[in-house]
């Protein structure tokens, strides 16, 4: 029998859209001030035809990744504001690279210094920098090749 504190991930069906859709507004709200009115609606816009994995703890959606598979790129990754620091983000990304045909890359806000940091300590590089970009951004690229089962 699974602990009841241990966190599943799982992939989200669209019956899970308003919750995940739910932790995209408030996270951003919480961490992103440069999104000035980020709605409910962004959610399902910006994860259009995207594979969704979801954290769930004690049968409620924590957290979520939504993956490009076609280019291995991490579009988001949200967390509930209360579970962040929990390592919600980590099981996330370590179950991506079980799918991964190749090494993921992720854009970060340059601003997001937590989320840089976060990704640094999962052993993500920067590769590339948005010059002309509003907000300006990162492009990084995961170096924990061993982590990938497909490669």
């Amino acid at each position: 029998m699974k602990n009841s504190n241990e966190v599943q991930i799982l992939p989200a069906t669209k019956t899970d859209y308003p919750q995940l859709a739910q932790i995209y507004q408030q996270s951003r709200k919480a961490t992103f001030p440069w999104v000035q009115h980020p709605e409910i609606s962004d959610f399902i816009r910006d994860s259009e035809g995207e594979y969704l994995l979801k954290a769930v703890l004690n049968q409620k959606i924590v957290g979520f990744l939504s993956f490009y598979q076609s280019a291995n790129f991490i579009h988001l990754l949200f967390i509930d504001p209360e579970y962040m620091h929990h390592g919600v983000g980590t099981q996330l990304l370590q179950a991506i690279r079980l799918q991964a045909t190749d090494l993921v890359t992720l854009k970060c806000v340059r601003e997001n210094t937590n989320a840089l940091a976060f990704y640094k300590a999962q052993g993500f590089k920067i590769i590339g920098r948005s010059l002309w970009r509003k907000p300006p951004y990162y492009t990084l690229k995961d170096t924990k090749k061993a982590a990938y089962p497909l490669l």
